[in-house]
């Protein structure tokens, strides 16, 4: 388990400070010095990243678990993992009604 309250706390903090942008979090700009490095890592691993495609909604197996995502172009997209990058506001509008009650998804 992973919680990012301790980063969205300092990332609140930095933010917030006069000169934050300019405190090192990260040695360059995020998109370059963060994202890049997790989305090669996930294509040198045979993964699919998938930019700019707005999910219109999470489909689940009887499981409980992600079937596939529909897209709002109407393409679906299937895999063994899925990570879903958004605001928290946004997927509390996507999460399926049979995840709301796991306390997970509570916090």
């Amino acid at each position: 388990e992973l919680s990012m309250q301790c980063i969205l706390i300092a990332l609140n903090h930095f933010l917030q400070e006069k000169h934050g942008s300019k405190m090192a979090f990260l040695d360059g700009n995020p998109p370059e010095r963060l994202c890049k490095p997790i989305a090669d890592h996930i294509e040198s691993l045979g993964g699919q990243v998938i930019l700019n495609s707005r999910i219109q909604k999470i489909e689940l197996n009887a499981d409980k678990s992600v079937k596939h995502f529909v897209l709002t172009n109407g393409n679906i997209i299937t895999g063994d993992a899925y990570v879903f990058a958004t605001p928290v506001d946004i997927l509390k509008l996507l999460l399926p009604e049979d995840w709301k009650e796991i306390s997970y998804f509570k916090k």
